[in-house]
This record gives structure tokens, sequence and C-alpha cells, in this order.
């Protein structure tokens, strides 16, 4: 899994502004190196190489490149109810998954940005599956992955409650990646997913059988355990 040769979105900027959102990816690089969020040099060079301004070209390209969220979309009242992760998040999240070439990775809580990460990670001999339950997100993640050439990140808009079966590889994923609400009760993950009528709607979602005592390794996020 690794970037198409062609990408419209980006090869169709001016140079300057080509420029300036190079200058700002790496600034960030640097920054979350700096601070002990990225690494390895894969995880590097993929915060390097994505063009994150593309997948929130609606917002300045000095905001996409601040180490915070990006609101991506609103509720009636405001409230956030999709965004892009903070990358001090993004970069942690995946050195934690320990994804190499060639690995088959599903991502729950789809946006492309992070997808495009993962697919620089597993390169062209992997696979990537993101997942949303919300239409219009899953939508706006194929359109954007489409655009910056990632088009080979399969894009599913589904609930993680039923994971469709063609969903899972016969041998299963080797990391799924939650960018979700989530908390763990009895060798169940419950994610808090997005949904087009609120915020969020709760759900639980079972790994496959026989990879849930990978269920720890396997999913990688930030954890909250239940309270009893």
């Amino acid at each position: 899994m690794t970037r198409s040769t062609e990408r419209p979105a980006v090869t169709s900027l001016p140079t300057t502004e080509l420029d300036e959102t190079s200058a700002l990816r790496h600034r960030l690089a640097d920054q979350l190196a700096d601070a002990g969020h990225i690494r390895t040099p894969a995880v590097d060079n993929a915060l390097r190489t994505v063009p994150r301004h593309a997948f929130a070209p609606e917002v300045p390209a000095q905001k996409t490149y601040a180490n915070d969220i990006v609101a991506t979309r609103h509720s009636d009242d405001g409230r956030i109810t999709s965004s892009i992760s903070a990358p001090w998040l993004q970069a942690d999240m995946l050195e934690a998954a320990h994804i190499e070439p060639g690995h088959r990775v599903l991502e729950i809580g789809s946006g492309g940005y992070n997808a495009a990460l993962i697919a620089e990670l597993v390169g062209p001999t992997g696979s990537v599956t993101t997942l949303d339950i919300d239409p219009a997100v899953t939508d706006r993640a194929t359109r954007h992955l489409t655009q910056t050439g990632y088009d080979r990140v399969r894009v599913v808009t589904a609930d993680a409650e039923h994971l469709p079966a063609d969903v899972i590889p016969a041998d299963g994923f080797d990391a799924i990646v939650v960018t979700v609400d989530i908390l763990v009760r009895d060798g169940a993950v419950l994610l808090g997913n997005r949904h087009p009528s609120s915020a969020y709607a709760p759900s639980t979602w079972h790994l496959p059988a026989g990879h849930r005592e990978d269920m720890e390794a396997a999913v990688t996020c930030m954890v909250r355990e239940a309270e009893e």
C-alpha cells in the first residue's frame, strides 16, 4: 500500500504554495521529533510525506500544520463531530502500533489523513482499510485519498459493532488503529462511533475469534478503563 504516482490535489498547487506547505510539514515533523512523539524513521518519513493540508482544504494551511486537531465537521449546535486528530497523538499511536511494510491494518474512525500515514508505513505490499459509520465522513475520506494519490486505501462505511465479514482478511489484521472514543470492558472494545444524528453513538466491537488475546497489542489508541 503506497501512494499512486498521480497526486492532482497536490501537484496542481502553485509552486510557492507547495514550498510553503512543505516547509510547514517539515517544521511540524521537527517539533514532533524534538518532543519525542516521532521515534522511528518510518513514522518520521510518513509525517514528512503526507500532505496534511490536502485533507482539510477549507482550513488555512498554517492551521492544519499546528500541533492540534483540525475540525472538519460540526453539529447544528456547534459541537465538533469529525476532525483530523492532533499530530502528536497520531505520531504516538503510529509508533505504538509498530506497523511494518506488508502489514494489513484496519483503522476505525475515518478521515483520510491518518489512513494515508498508515499507507506510507505498510508500503506497496501491505493494505489499509479505514472504516466509519458516517457516509459523509467516508465520502470525504474517499475524495481526499483519491486526490492525494492514496486511492488504494479501502474506505468502508459501516458500524464497527457489526464489522462486515469481507473486511477482515483471512489471517486477520496485523494492527488495528482506533481513532474514536473507546474504553475496554470484559474483553470487548467499546467504541464511541460518529453518527450523523449525534456527536458519538456508543457501540461495542468484539475482535474476531482467535484474536481477542491480541487485543491490547492490536488496538492502538488512548484507552481508559471502564469504571465498575
